[in-house]
């Protein structure tokens, strides 16, 4: 029987080391792998799910429509937080600054769809505020589910960004 030098252990224990961690990072990525992030083939509505907080960037507030008066736009910027179920439903709270106005609200109605690249649409109603038809974004996921990106697509010109609490 051949003896081992000390070399031929040092590459059996290297060759061990990078078997066990190569283990470990698949465990890991199979544990992870719940289909929000990678190829960008893998979002659903359960990308969100919990609490996400949001500042606008400063904005306009419009009139749209063809049976609104035609109205001068308004600046506008809010900040609030959204809480998405993972299956579609979601509650928005917010203050909103309507042309120096603070204006909270809480949405009655919410609900959101996300696309499987990561793109998405909502759609909520706020009652007692200056729009009273649903009040529609796109949306893009960024950072894992983290953080998403929207920009306002009817009554508001704006953008607003919210990340995970």
């Amino acid at each position: 029987m051949k003896r081992r030098t000390s070399l031929q252990w040092f590459r059996i224990g290297v060759l061990a080391v990078v078997v066990v961690m190569a283990g470990i990072s698949l465990a890991w990525a199979e544990e992870r792998d719940d289909g929000n992030v990678g190829d960008g083939n893998g979002f659903s509505n359960h990308s969100l799910k919990g609490y996400y907080g949001f500042n606008s960037s400063y904005g306009a507030l419009v009139a749209s429509g063809p049976n609104q008066p035609v109205v001068p736009a308004l600046p506008f910027a809010s900040m609030g937080r959204i809480f998405f179920d993972g299956e579609g439903g979601c509650i928005v709270s917010s203050i909103g600054n309507v042309n120096g106005q603070s204006i909270p609200s809480t949405s009655t109605s919410c609900v959101y769809s996300v696309n499987p690249d990561g793109t998405g649409t909502s759609e909520a109603v706020f009652p007692g505020t200056p729009i009273a038809d649903p009040v529609p974004i796109a949306f893009v996921i960024t950072d894992g589910g983290n953080e998403f990106r929207a920009v306002v697509t009817k009554f508001i010109v704006g953008t607003f960004t919210a990340r995970r609490q």
